[in-house]
């Protein structure tokens, strides 16, 4: 009874001190209130950066092609070679002896081993994305540096002009030299990013200050892809596929649970309920079906609709980066001949300065949506081999 009276009187004083103390509830905190002030305009304070220059690429980079960026990713997926090094891989050491022991383990290492495909697949994708990005932006910073020497060639031409008390014509040539200075500054941001990712994904030294030059040069193929084909390429390759016959295949008791796992990792709701655990194993053991099977080939039959969606959105994706490509490519014809005229017209002695630099910096332009298409059919097509899952059978 002494003890009973003392827990009902410790449980009054917590209750009183909640009461009044209000430190039970997290919510029973006292808002914090900011003083007042007039509002005043957020100022930029640019003194410690003024004068900076955006620093000149390196003559020597670490070259990388794309076909190394490829296997070098899908070599260092995270987590792919725990999968196929998993213990459960490995059967009895006489599977004569141990014939369910072998299968379970031939069964576990063909299901974890397209699973490791299935990150490789996804890895060697996702890299080669960061590597076009890369190239696209290498090249993006050359031209832009053409662009602002013809700009700083007019500029000094200008202000040689004004000293000789001609008319200042220099300050939109100003205005558009530091557009090019800060463009110049984010683009060389965006290429130690790439490098970085890049970096972390192939396994590479991440504190080489030698940044990767892409090695292959940005040709597009001329010819059509075949949806249909493509299509009959993923529904074979593809690894989630595979994976998920592999565990249809298994169903004869000898998957040792991963379908559960597998429909698990799918959707926590689509795995059977397992009860008891003693339940659990008298209906292994007595061969009761639990439904997996039925909700793995559902499963499957909606990965296949959902990979021949990806496969025929890819190929028309890459169908219209193609057809871009050709439009930009007959733009940088124009603006090459027109660049042409205008230097036969300088030569011949007419004064076409001011539209030279103007045909010189619309050709550049040019080339940069060129090359800006360019990458991104290549993304295009790198993303439908993703899609088709041949990334990691190349």
């Amino acid at each position: 009874m002494r003890r009973g009276a003392t827990s009902y009187a410790c449980l009054l004083l917590i209750a009183a001190g909640c009461h009044h103390a209000r430190q039970c509830s997290p919510h029973a905190h006292a808002p914090v209130e900011l003083p007042t002030a007039a509002r005043q305009p957020v100022a930029v304070d640019a003194t410690a950066v003024s004068g900076a220059t955006t620093p000149a690429r390196p003559a020597t980079v670490r070259r990388l092609t794309a076909e190394e960026c490829r296997a070098l990713a899908a070599q260092n997926a995270p987590f792919a070679d725990d999968l196929d090094k998993h213990p459960g891989n490995s059967g009895p050491s006489h599977p004569r002896l141990h014939p369910k022991k072998a299968d379970k383990a031939a069964c576990a290492r063909l299901v974890r081993g397209y699973a490791a495909d299935e990150l490789r697949n996804r890895a060697a994708g996702d890299a080669l994305d960061d590597f076009y990005k890369l190239a696209r932006a290498e090249a993006q910073f050359d031209l832009l540096v053409a662009a602002r020497a013809e700009v700083a060639a007019r500029l000094a031409e200008a202000d040689a002009a004004a000293k000789h008390g001609l008319r200042d014509r220099g300050d939109p040539l100003r205005v558009q030299l530091h557009e090019f200075d800060a463009q110049l500054g984010q683009l060389g941001g965006g290429i130690g990013a790439l490098n970085a990712s890049l970096r972390g994904r192939l396994a590479l030294d991440a504190a080489d200050p030698m940044p990767l030059g892409p090695a292959d040069p940005l040709r597009v193929r001329g010819e059509d892809v075949d949806a249909a084909e493509a299509v009959r390429t993923a529904l074979h390759y593809r690894p989630d596929l595979n994976f998920l016959r592999a565990l249809i295949g298994c169903r004869d008791g000898s998957d040792s649970g991963l379908s559960q796992q597998a429909l698990t990792s799918l959707n926590p709701l689509l795995a059977a309920a397992s009860g008891h655990p003693l339940l659990a194993l008298l209906s292994a053991l007595c061969g009761k079906d639990d439904g997996s099977g039925d909700r793995l080939a559902s499963a499957l039959a909606g990965r296949e609709r959902q990979a021949e969606a990806e496969v025929r959105a890819a190929v028309a994706t890459l169908h219209g980066h193609r057809a871009a490509v050709g439009a930009r490519a007959a733009a940088v014809t124009d603006a090459a001949a027109r660049v042409a005229d205008l230097e036969k017209q300088a030569a011949a002695g007419q004064s076409v300065l001011a539209e030279l630099t103007a045909a010189r910096l619309e050709l550049l332009k040019a080339r940069g949506a060129l090359l800006e298409a360019a990458s991104d059919w290549h993304r295009a097509e790198a993303r439908l081999r993703q899609a088709m899952g041949t990334l990691v059978r190349e």
